[in-house]
């Protein structure tokens, strides 16, 4: 991998691929243009708001595992950034393992964090971390059998969504067939599977951004947090954040 950047669309660029061209995108592709980097933007529809700034696009089904290794091959990108969820994961852990591509911050990481199945048993299976009782579904009679072990109410998501879509609150028997349906219709990928969770009544909800880094007075690596984001969603859809949010030390450590 480069250890300085080159200048864009030349022999020794330094070059993105952003999987995923939305308005963060967008965004983010400004500010790795205004440091020099060529950057390409991957969406699954024409004209997407981050292909009006980047330096080449393409329109992709990225849960597509060919289309996406394709177009990485093609592209051959310095790095590979994924912006959301609907991605082939696989394929990135493929690209990172044959040396084509360096997955940011790691396909490992990118492949957990994508897949609520995959980070939930990280966190409770291995890590031992506290977590709301759980099961997992592929049908709506899983999905019955799963409350008769997390109890209701309960909460109904797809593995792999964003942004709240297809979650339900299911509080009895008579609405597990509902929230089926919402959560496969609002799935990023296909094939419904499902995470049934025990609901927790929490006062808030935050996001609590974290950075690794080398340290510039030690030279070691480091973690940073920065201060906690509130938000508030209503049916699954964004409303408003603001940072910081206010929290008690109890909560906080």
């Amino acid at each position: 991998m480069p250890d300085r950047i080159g200048t864009p669309l030349t022999p020794g660029a330094t070059k993105v691929m952003l999987l995923g061209a939305g308005e963060l995108g967008k965004e983010v592709i400004i500010a790795f243009q205004r440091l020099g980097v060529e950057v390409v933007a991957v969406d699954r529809y024409p004209n997407a708001p981050g292909h009006q700034v980047a330096h080449r696009s393409h329109v992709v089904n990225m849960t597509d595992p060919r289309a996406l290794r394709a177009v990485i091959e093609a592209e051959q990108p310095d790095f590979v950034v994924p912006e959301i969820e609907a991605i082939a994961t696989e394929v990135l852990v493929e690209v990172h393992e044959d040396g084509l591509t360096e997955v940011i911050p790691t396909a490992r990481a990118t492949a957990l964090t994508m897949n609520r199945e995959g980070i939930r048993r990280l966190a409770d299976e291995r890590l031992g971390l506290p977590t709301s009782p759980y099961a997992f579904a592929d049908s709506a009679d899983e999905v019955r059998s799963a409350t008769n072990r997390v109890g209701f109410p309960c909460v109904v998501k797809p593995v792999m969504s964003s942004s709240g879509k297809g979650q339900s609150v299911v509080r009895g028997p008579d609405e597990v067939d509902r929230a089926w349906d919402h959560a496969v219709a609002g799935g990023r990928v296909q094939g419904g599977r499902v995470i049934v969770e025990g609901f927790i009544d929490f006062d808030y909800e935050i996001t609590l951004l974290t950075v690794r880094a080398v340290d510039p007075n030690t030279g070691r690596l480091g973690t940073y947090f920065c201060a906690p984001i509130g938000h508030r969603q209503q049916q699954g859809d964004y409303v408003e954040s603001w940072q910081p949010q206010p929290m008690s030390e109890t909560a906080l450590g």
